[in-house]
């Protein structure tokens, strides 16, 4: 998938920046492939995703909707346009290099296009999705996810009946709680609900 650190610079560069969409693209077919190929059914196949990770996820489901039954979006960075436009936070600086710097027009208007808070099309029937964010994350404000499911509800049609819910940690960062124990039980809590939304 371009965008990523598995090939050579030039690979990384066709899917960042102003060629952000080639990677959300490029995630989509490895979506269509693995239901075509037979890998999986076509209302089984599921997403996850971690922090900025989950702009691609995020933008792939505003794009195509009915492609995923269900996803996880852990810590996630949603908000791209508005945490982009505060250089006061953290890693707004940082980012500037994979995503561009929207003070400037043409990257603005690239980020505006694929920002999963602000290209959430209306009375679409999204997958399920479960947010998991943290009170104490340094990286991704909680009020990123917060934000981006208060607007999914909004904008979802009436008759669609799928859950987007979000699970807060009062304790843990952007790396989850910490400890053995936490992390079992954080990983049963995604299986289930998996399992749940796959109708297991």
């Amino acid at each position: 998938m371009s965008g990523g650190g598995g090939g050579n610079s030039l690979w990384h560069k066709t899917g960042s920046g102003l060629n952000k969409h080639n990677s959300i693209l490029d995630f989509v077919s490895c979506g269509n492939y693995l239901v075509s190929q037979g890998y999986a059914q076509s209302d089984r196949l599921g997403a996850i995703a971690w922090s900025a990770g989950c702009v691609v996820v995020g933008a792939a489901m505003n794009m195509y909707p009915q492609l995923f039954r269900a996803a996880i979006l852990k810590v996630p960075f949603l908000d791209v346009c508005n945490t982009l436009l505060d250089p006061s936070l953290p890693l707004t600086i940082l980012d500037y290099e994979e995503f561009g710097n929207p003070q400037i027009q043409s990257n603005f208007d690239s980020i505006f296009s694929y920002s999963p808070y602000d290209s959430i099309p209306q009375g679409s029937c999204f997958p399920s999705v479960l947010v998991i964010a943290a009170v104490n994350d340094s990286r991704v404000g909680v009020w990123e996810g917060a934000k981006w499911v208060a607007k999914v509800r909004d904008s979802t049609c009436s008759n669609c009946s799928r859950a987007v819910i979000m699970k807060t940690s009062m304790i843990g960062g952007h790396f989850g709680e910490g400890g053995h124990h936490s992390q079992c039980d954080e990983t049963a809590y995604e299986y289930a609900f998996l399992m749940k939304a796959f109708g297991s």
